[in-house]
């Protein structure tokens, strides 16, 4: 797909909900991004989807070029865990779409997430602000 075919928003299709969708989906569209996340157990991508809160997604001519996914209590916090975009549809508005849905869907909530570098200028243009009092661990005994 070029990015010559989508010629405004009004031309992707977004959904919320795993319908439609597969790991393998969902790993290519990763690799594709690049969404630096282990996606080679589709198994555990799977498992991530289903217990994520909520997950939006933008099709373009039935393919899957956007992706959005957030664990939420609902009250205070909700966690942006993935935002990927193909790359022949970065820059055409689909992951500002695509948050713009999660902002309306945890409205009332602190949106936090964690990105890298090169995605940092997206996300303040967006107009997130970088936080310094976070710590994180992997989960395991101590």
């Amino acid at each position: 797909m070029a990015a010559d075919d989508v010629s405004n928003l009004e031309d992707v299709d977004f959904r919320e909900g795993l319908d439609g969708l597969t790991p393998a989906r969902i790993s290519t569209l990763y690799r594709q991004a690049p969404l630096l996340r282990p996606v080679s157990n589709l198994s555990q991508v799977w498992d991530m989807f289903e217990n994520s809160s909520l997950v939006l997604t933008a099709h373009y001519k039935g393919e899957l070029v956007g992706i959005a996914r957030v664990l939420t209590d609902g009250v205070l916090y909700s966690y942006l865990c993935d935002l990927a975009v193909a790359p022949d549809v970065q820059r055409l508005g689909v992951g500002r779409a695509l948050i713009n849905e999660v902002l309306k869907r945890c409205e009332g909530t602190e949106l936090v997430l964690r990105d890298s570098d090169i995605s940092s200028g997206f996300y303040e243009r967006l107009g997130f602000s970088r936080v310094d009092n976070a710590w994180v661990i992997k989960a395991r005994e101590v």
